[in-house]
């Protein structure tokens, strides 16, 4: 893609990166020797080391401006600790040149590090051009936050590819056609089960309590609905509530409640 570019608009990429480090190498040896001259006062008794404090600030100021550029390429992550530090060192760094110095030169001595700053979020800006002209992705989507399952799941089953219903993409497997009706007449999602009878939060419950609460969700089905209902759907929905059942369990459930409520046929009359 880079070759297929006119020849004076690679040329004028070229010169234009190449004079923004140009000028972001010659403000930061300016605000080194500024810095320098600060750090070499008496006071600070630093002497023949007073290199390492513009070292440390225009330093912190560059890895500061570097992480910037770096988190602002990836969607979804929060970039105002990065720019804070920016905001901060860059400050910093300002002052200390602006300050040694008598008041009607300090312009002068302000411009190298804001020079400094700009050449280096230009530099960020070019390197997305060149990205795009070459064609290369240069923005990434962080990955989502972990999330429990109930939250992270849609909230109504498809009908798969193999005639199963499920969760496209899950990693709960579908349902077998005709036993979660695609309406989603249950308005539950498969969900993992622990095994053991269940709990509600960090609260185990007992057998009677946890026998009402799968009865009680029976007890909502419209006919159709429990006729189609399964042990795995009743796990399904009870998971959404908090309350972990096994699939035996509730399947042991669902045909004791089945037999109790699901009226005989009387014989007819000759």
């Amino acid at each position: 893609m880079w070759e297929n570019l006119p020849s004076h608009l690679r040329t004028g990429l070229a010169v234009a990166f190449l004079a923004v480090i140009g000028v972001a190498a010659a403000s930061f040896y300016l605000s080194f020797l500024a810095l320098r001259e600060v750090a070499a006062n008496p006071v600070t008794g630093w002497g023949e080391h007073a290199w390492v404090f513009p070292l440390c600030v225009d330093a912190a100021l560059i890895a500061a401006e570097v992480t910037y550029i770096s988190v602002s390429m990836i969607r979804g992550i929060n970039r105002a600790l990065p720019l804070f530090m920016v905001v901060l060192f860059g400050a910093v760094t300002v002052w200390f040149n602006v300050e040694r110095v008598p008041a009607e030169w300090r312009v002068v001595t302000a411009l190298p590090p804001v020079a400094g700053i700009f050449m280096t979020l230009l530099i960020a800006f070019l390197l997305k051009v060149f990205a795009r002209v070459t064609g290369k992705a240069m923005t990434f989507d962080a990955p989502p936050p972990a999330v429990g399952a109930v939250g992270a799941l849609q909230a109504t089953a498809v009908r798969l590819p193999d005639g199963s219903y499920g969760v496209p993409g899950s990693s709960f497997a579908g349902y077998g056609a005709g036993t979660f009706p695609p309406s989603g007449a249950f308005g539950h999602l498969p969900s993992a089960s622990p095994p053991g009878n269940g709990h509600i939060g960090q609260r185990e419950l007992d057998e009677a309590s946890l026998r009402a609460a799968v009865e009680m969700y029976l007890s909502g089905l419209t006919p159709e609905g429990l006729g189609v209902a399964t042990g795995s759907s009743i796990v399904a929905a009870l998971s959404v509530q908090g309350i972990a059942v096994d699939e035996r369990y509730a399947r042991r459930i669902l045909e004791e409640y089945k037999a109790d409520h699901t009226p005989t046929r009387k014989g007819r009359r000759r």
